[in-house]
């Protein structure tokens, strides 16, 4: 009978120690409530008393600072893209690892028709990279102006975060790079066409010419990009993308951004050419430069497939001895650029491309690296680019001397690249490279302020690793 009794208090003293400790969790957590509640009370008070609106700090795959009727909002942003890369023996550029890209990004909107971007890059040089703000009147009419990619290339339109390949097929002064202009764009017919018409310095960022210009002339730069399938459900041109574009522009010197400093492309540290005019201490009068270009895109499941062709003509470039010396020569020329690719993810996932350029997919099943469990993304790539430059514009003129030309380096270039993309998940992805270029003539190779110096190879190879740190 006492051990029941015993038995019984025992049962007893458990069960109010377990009432009452659920009575006190229940109490602090009303007492938290409470606090919460009269902090939001503080809050609103604070915010009614200046005269504000409240707004909320939110993650989704961004930090979004936003009010609850998301008339304000602003996107915190960030990347880091660590690359390591390794070159063959006879190469004078040295194995690296290098910091890429750093930047701060904000992105925001007010109104719901105003939208804006601030990037600063902290690589390298620091400098402002996007800095715009864009009018949104409806759809089909909005009013861009500030510094900012040009609309020309869908390759070079893609974001960083967003690339195919760890160098993009084509470079300056094929892709227009950033520069400073107005910029009208909208989409129409139900979104299936989006038309771009904007006006530029036609001489790169604000970095390249602080003072904002080099002379009067300026470049202009349309732009169509089409799915005419889009409402074709079922049809294999559903996502059937096309692209046009061309751009005008008359100029009175070499730029600094797209003439002075040279082609490359895929691996970056090599030049394809470089102008040597101006090294000869010669004087250049260029007419004008004028861009044009087609594209097409196809998105099957898995399978991506994309095609550019891209042309920068130069009409009369004049050659003098010196400013108001000699005649040397004058040439027309074109930059000719084809580059192609396809993709596969093995793992079933489907890019997106549009006037924007292309876009990854999360992966289906992120990769969770502390504990080893889901595939990520993978995806398989190859490319080839072929990139040709008018012969004339290589020519020797020998005058007083010395010898005179435009360019020097290779009017012809192969380049084949292929790639392994492992996306982790919306913030971690990594690229792994190898490049193999063949020349005409030579790729330049080097840098002249290194111990190596430089030196002119026949073909060249890379093998590329990046990590993609998204914040």
């Amino acid at each position: 009978m006492t051990r029941i009794l015993n038995i019984r208090s025992l049962i007893y003293v458990l069960f109010l120690n377990l009432f009452l400790s659920v009575r006190a969790e229940a109490a602090q957590e009303d007492i938290s409530q409470k606090k919460l509640s009269y902090d939001l009370d503080i809050s609103k008070k604070f915010i009614s008393d200046k005269g504000g609106t409240p707004a909320l700090l939110y993650w989704k795959d961004d930090f979004i600072l936003s009010t609850p009727d998301e008339t304000f909002w602003m996107k915190i942003r960030g990347n880091l893209h660590m690359d390591t890369k390794f070159y063959r023996e006879n190469n004078h550029n040295p194995s690296t690892i290098d910091i890429r890209r750093a930047r701060i990004d904000l992105q925001g909107g007010f109104y719901q028709y105003i939208t804006f971007r601030l990037q600063a890059e902290f690589a390298d040089s620091p400098h402002l990279r996007n800095g715009w703000v864009d009018y949104g009147y409806r759809d089909w009419l909005h009013l861009r102006a500030g510094q900012m990619k040009p609309p020309f290339s869908t390759s070079w339109w893609t974001l960083d975060n967003n690339v195919n390949f760890i160098e993009r097929g084509a470079g300056t002064p094929v892709y227009p790079f950033f520069d400073r202009g107005f910029w009208l764009w909208g989409e129409l017919l139900s979104k299936t066409v989006t038309y771009n018409l904007s006006a530029w310095t036609g001489a790169g960022m604000e970095t390249d010419y602080a003072k904002g210009d080099i002379d009067d002339h300026k470049d202009f730069i349309w732009r169509l990009f089409l799915q005419p399938f889009k409402f074709k459900k079922g049809v294999l041109g559903e996502k059937l993308y096309l692209c046009a574009q061309g751009s005008y522009g008359q100029q009175s010197i070499p730029s600094s951004r797209f003439e002075t400093k040279g082609y490359s492309a895929a691996i970056r540290d090599d030049k394809f050419w470089i102008w040597t005019a101006n090294d000869n201490n010669a004087y250049v009068d260029i007419n004008s430069r004028t861009r044009w270009g087609g594209e097409v895109h196809y998105i099957y499941g898995p399978a991506s497939l994309s095609s550019e062709y891209l042309i920068t003509a130069y009409d009369d470039i004049f050659v003098l001895t010196a400013k108001n010396g000699n005649f040397v020569m004058a040439r027309d020329g074109e930059v000719a650029s084809w580059s192609s690719w396809i993709s596969y993810f093995i793992t079933g996932e489907q890019k997106q491309v549009s006037n924007w350029g292309w876009r990854q997919p999360s992966p289906i099943h992120d990769f969770e690296p502390l504990n080893f469990k889901g595939p990520g993304a993978w995806e398989l790539l190859l490319r080839y680019t072929y990139t040709r430059t008018d012969s004339n514009l290589f020519d020797t003129i020998p005058t007083g001397g010395r010898e005179y030309n435009i360019l020097k380096g290779s009017p012809e270039i192969h380049e084949y690249t292929i790639g392994i993309n492992w996306t982790w998940n919306a913030m971690v992805r990594w690229q792994l490279n190898y490049v193999h270029i063949d020349s005409s003539d030579g790729i330049l190779s080097g840098d002249k302020d290194s111990a190596k110096g430089q030196v002119w190879l026949k073909d060249e190879e890379m093998f590329a690793l990046r990590m993609i740190f998204k914040l």
